[in-house]
Order: structure tokens, then C-alpha cells, then sequence
């Protein structure tokens, strides 16, 4: 067993980001949408950084997606002009809606005809709009076999000065599988649905555009569509790796977090990383329940495998209990540093709100500066 070395000094559950596998899956996403000819609008919700937003433009992107009017207006001031808000639009906001449209080219998802018609009412630039589609996800999006609410949102662009660029389908779904073949048949399902509609629709020559990170991730050629938006291949996760998506080898990210206390007979580690850092997100496993699987630094201030037998078993808001391995728990001592690997890595960076490289480099995020 090794101790924490890295160039800072970690006294408080810290989010720790290596740069060079976060910058290997940067580049293995952009040369897989350069091989298919899409477009590749990567959702930057996940790591919501301006620094590791210029990992992006490093390799040639030049359009992004994010999940809020403060997340567009936050990449706009770095410098990206090509904006997808992936979420619907929010009334309450239009306002702050009609300045951004104002600054960037952007597009935007509606998933009701009235919203078209306040944005021609409440926003002059021209923008692009979607319909967002729900190809059996259920959680936001217009069902795909409505197709008369499908056609009144697209009867609204006849007298509209913005233009209607097609569907866009999140299949989150596909975190809730396990295995290559399961993603695939989710994504492949949705293709066909999605070209049913462009079918149908084809007097207004609708595009296709796809997010999620598992069919992303997991299908090589996207053919017949316009665009893709994933964005948690950035910094992977525990629920990649179980899905299929990815390595272990593949995490960017580990939250560093200190050992406050042991407990021998249940051969438990307390550690200061809860709910308030982690996120209370969990992961159904073969062993149990799990929020987080034990990882120790390196010498090159990265990380090594997870221990095996090792896992986050339960967590409160400050609290993280760590079953261990008898071997491990007698290798550890109160005010060792070890490693948490994430079960959702969008979460974790959310909560957290600050991160640092593992070369001790600090790097910004958009709740820093709210």
C-alpha cells in the first residue's frame, strides 16, 4: 500500500481530475464523430469547466451543448459561439433566453407549439429549433408516436423568422443497461423511430441529433445522422464501466478523501466524503449496493486499480463508510488519503463545484463563479 503524493496537501475531500485520460477521451469521441461526418456538439454539463472546455477546441470542436441558460452564457464568455441548450425551454427565463440568442448561434428544444410561438414573440435573432423526442426514455420530449403534436409544432414554423432544424433524443435509458448489445438495441430502436419521423416529416427536411454517452460510446458509424451530444465520456464513470462503456482504466476522475476513523470489527473505514461530495447516487452491483469503489495514489500522483472487495457502502452528508478487505483496513490509518472512484461523475463535479489536475493545477467551474 502506498500513501497520497501529490504536489498539494489534501486535507478535505478533493476532486481530482488526470488530465491525460481526460484529454485520451476527448480525442477518441472527436475522431469517432470525424469518421461518421456528424457534427459533434459535446454536452459540457459533466465537467462545466472553461478549462476543460479548451481541452475541446485543442482538438478542433468548435460547437457545444450544456443544460441551462447560466451554463451557455458561462461558455459564451470563453469564447464558444455555437451553443445547444439541451433542455426545455425554461418561460421564466426568456428574458435571459433573448440575450444570449443576441451573442451565440443557438439552438434550442421545445416540446409544446406554444413555445415556438413565445420565442417568436419574445426573441428577434433567429434561432434553431428542435423538437425533443422521447424514443422511450420518459423523461422529457415529445412521445414519438404523437404525431399530431409533432405536426402543430412544425405547422408554427410557417410564419416563423426561426428555423426548424429536427429531432433531437436523449436515450438515457441506456445507463440502466448492462452489456454492448443491450445499448445497441436501444440505440438502433431509436434510429428507426427517429427516421420513421424524418420520413414522415420529410416535406421539412428534419435532422436527426443523438446524446447519450453509452450509445456514443458504444456504436461506431451514425449513420443518417446530423449531429451527436454526449458528455460524460469526459470524465467516465462506475456506471460506464458497468454499462459497458468503458475501462475502469477510463475514469478521469477520483474524489480524494480523508480517513477520519476506523471500526475493526466491521472492518469498516470513515471517511470525509458524503453525500455533499459524492452525490447520493448508487450503483446496483453484484456484490450490493455501492457508492464509489477504493482506489490508492500513486507516485505520479495518479491512481492505480480498485481494490477488490473494497467499496463505499453507505454515505450521509459528511460521512462515507468503506467496507475493506482485512488486509486493507490493517495497511490504512487514520489520516491516510485514499481514493473514491464515482458512480456519477456529472454529479460529483457538480456538487463539489472546484477541481484540481493531478499535477495540482486548479481548475474553474461554472458554480465558482455564481
Amino acid at each position: 500500500m502506498v500513501k497520497l503524493f501529490i504536489p498539494m496537501k489534501i486535507t478535505k475531500p478533493t476532486l481530482l481530475v488526470n488530465e491525460e485520460i481526460s484529454r485520451r477521451n476527448i480525442a477518441k469521441m472527436t475522431q469517432k464523430a470525424a469518421a461518421s461526418d456528424v457534427i459533434f456538439a459535446p454536452h459540457f454539463k459533466t465537467h462545466q469547466s472553461q478549462a476543460i472546455g479548451q481541452w475541446f477546441k485543442d482538438e478542433g470542436v468548435k460547437a457545444i451543448t450544456v443544460s441551462s441558460i447560466d451554463m451557455a452564457m458561462y461558455f459564451a464568455k470563453a469564447g464558444w459561439h455555437d451553443i445547444t441548450i439541451a433542455f426545455p425551454i425554461n418561460l421564466l427565463e426568456i428574458n435571459l433566453l433573448r440575450e444570449l440568442a443576441a451573442k451565440v448561434n443557438l439552438s434550442v428544444l421545445v416540446t409544446d407549439p406554444s413555445t415556438v410561438g413565445l420565442l417568436d414573440a419574445e426573441v428577434d435573432v433567429r434561432t434553431e429549433i428542435m423538437i425533443e423526442i422521447d424514443c422511450g426514455y420518459k423523461r422529457s420530449g415529445v412521445w414519438h408516436e404523437d404525431h399530431h403534436v409533432i405536426q402543430s409544432i412544425i405547422d408554427r414554423f410557417e410564419h416563423s423568422h426561426h428555423a426548424f432544424r429536427g429531432f433531437y433524443c436523449h436515450s438515457g435509458h441506456t445507463y440502466h443497461e448492462r452489456g454492448k448489445e443491450a445499448v445497441q438495441e436501444i440505440y438502433h430502436d431509436a434510429i428507426h423511430k427517429l427516421h420513421d419521423l424524418q420520413l414522415r416529416f420529410a416535406d421539412v427536411k428534419p435532422k436527426i441529433s443523438v446524446g447519450d454517452t453509452p450509445s456514443c460510446s458504444l456504436i461506431e458509424k451514425f449513420d443518417g445522422v446530423y449531429s451527436i451530444h454526449p458528455g460524460n465520456f469526459v470524465f467516465y464513470d462506475l456506471t460506464q464501466v458497468q454499462v459497458g462503456s468503458c475501462e475502469e482504466r477510463d475514469i478521469a476522475v477520483v474524489l480524494a478523501v480523508p480517513i477520519v476513523s476506523k471500526n475493526e470489527r466491521r472492518l469498516q473505514l470513515v471517511v470525509h466524503g458524503g453525500g455533499v461530495h459524492l452525490s447520493k447516487d448508487m450503483l446496483e452491483t453484484d456484490e450490493g449496493r455501492i457508492y464509489g469503489r477504493v482506489v490508492l495514489f500513486t507516485a505520479n500522483n495518479c491512481w492505480g486499480e480498485s481494490l477488490a472487495d473494497c467499496a463505499v457502502i453507505s454515505i450521509s452528508q459528511e460521512h462515507g463508510i468503506v467496507q475493506v478487505t482485512k488486509a486493507v483496513y490493517y495497511s490504512l490509518s487514520i489520516g491516510y488519503v485514499i481514493g473514491i472512484l464515482p458512480v456519477h461523475s456529472c454529479m460529483t463535479a457538480d456538487v463539489m463545484g472546484e477541481m484540481y489536475t493531478t499535477t495540482g493545477k486548479s481548475l474553474d467551474h461554472l458554480k465558482k463563479s455564481l
